[in-house]
């Protein structure tokens, strides 16, 4: 027996939830997976792939033809399937079948750094152009991964996430598929402060973004749940779902006036002086706390001008809240220096107490060494640039 059947075994056999729609029985058996090619000019489909659960092919650039081949399926699946080949494909007609897009949720289900294998950013890696079978079984080979991946989370990240993006089409498809069960909104909060304990402020008001920005709230439940800093928010994501950066913000970098164990640890200044730097207390100037001032504004995202005498320790009050941001909402921060020199030193200074997060782009670079730099950016491997 394959891999693939014995997780859709799992699937229809071993779990007893409740499936999230009831209107129509479908059987996770029984699915297919389309990939189409469109002309860039014409916008017409030049060619279709599909491949179905008993390992038939179809490949024509005949709709009519496509539509018997898949008249038993109760899932047709691809990769960013719903906002490309459906609209394509079906238009507004009406159908049976249940669309499960593998795009949507691999982002939620391999947010660790670096990513899934079968992915680079939201296209799905081919080593064949143009193929549009290929392009299917990669896209089952990703599903497959999905599934099991899925089974793998606890029971309660599970309840999070299916209550979170149940009436969404991007993801009904799919938590049918696997029958997932949502659990009840009223106490989706207290779930996510219990299961996120000490990774988000135990005061943020999750009720309210539950309500407005399910989706992207479950984005950021996601990369919060990741133990590599360097892990970032993929751009068509953030372009879809903007709202995901500030979320994060709110429930990570957004310090609380009650105190919790997540603020009193992680956003607390005298806490990551000595976890970065290893001191114990701030520089002061002629007994004025400047240094701690200033990082403490930075980190409270208020808009501030420092002026310090030579010597002060100006760099720490913007490399701090920066090695913090990058550790608590994945951020970048962008430090503009006059001098191309003091950038280059304050990178080595760094990188000698262990601190790789930062790297310098200027004109003094050779073209290699910038473009390694501007893609260590890219893949969120520098906190400060």
């Amino acid at each position: 027996m394959s891999l693939w059947n014995r997780i859709l075994d799992t699937i229809n056999g071993a779990d007893n939830k409740p499936a999230l729609s009831q209107e129509v029985s479908h059987d996770a058996s029984r699915y297919g997976f389309v990939d189409i090619e469109v002309g860039l000019k014409d916008k017409k489909i030049h060619d279709i792939g599909a491949i179905r659960w008993d390992d038939a092919v179809f490949h024509s650039a005949d709709k009519r033809e496509l539509m018997i081949f898949l008249k038993d399926v109760d899932f047709i699946c691809g990769h960013n399937i719903i906002n490309h080949d459906a609209r394509y494909l079906f238009g507004d007609v009406t159908h049976n079948f249940l669309l499960v897009d593998t795009l949507f949720l691999s982002p939620l289900l391999f947010p660790e750094r670096p990513y899934h294998r079968l992915l680079k950013d939201d296209k799905l890696i081919s080593d064949q152009m143009n193929n549009p079978v290929n392009d299917c079984e990669k896209a089952r080979d990703l599903l497959m991964d999905e599934v099991a991946r899925w089974k793998s989370l606890p029971a309660s990240v599970q309840t999070i996430f299916s209550t979170l993006l149940q009436d969404f089409d991007e993801f009904k498809g799919f938590l049918s598929f696997v029958n997932a069960g949502a659990g009840s909104k009223k106490s989706l909060a207290e779930l996510i402060r219990t299961e996120y304990n000490d990774k988000i402020c135990s005061h943020a008001d999750i009720e309210n973004i539950i309500r407005q920005q399910p989706c992207e709230l479950a984005y950021a439940l996601a990369l919060i749940s990741t133990t590599d800093h360097r892990s970032i928010t993929p751009a068509w994501v953030l372009h879809n779902y903007p709202g995901v950066e500030n979320i994060i913000r709110l429930l990570r970098h957004t310090k609380c006036a009650e105190g919790c164990s997540y603020c009193d640890k992680d956003l607390d200044v005298h806490v990551n002086l000595k976890r970065f730097f290893g001191f114990d207390e701030f520089r002061t100037y002629e007994g004025e706390p400047l240094q701690e001032n200033a990082v403490r504004a930075a980190v409270e995202r208020k808009s501030l001008l420092a002026i310090f005498p030579t010597g002060g320790g100006k760099s720490l009050t913007f490399q701090l809240p920066a090695l913090m941001e990058g550790r608590s909402v994945h951020g970048l921060t962008v430090v503009i220096s006059p001098l191309q020199s003091l950038m280059k030193d304050q990178v080595d200074n760094l990188a000698e107490r262990g601190i790789t997060d930062a790297v310098t782009i200027n004109g003094l670079l050779d073209p290699i060494s910038r473009s390694e730099a501007i893609q260590r950016v890219m893949d969120g491997e520098a906190g400060i640039a």
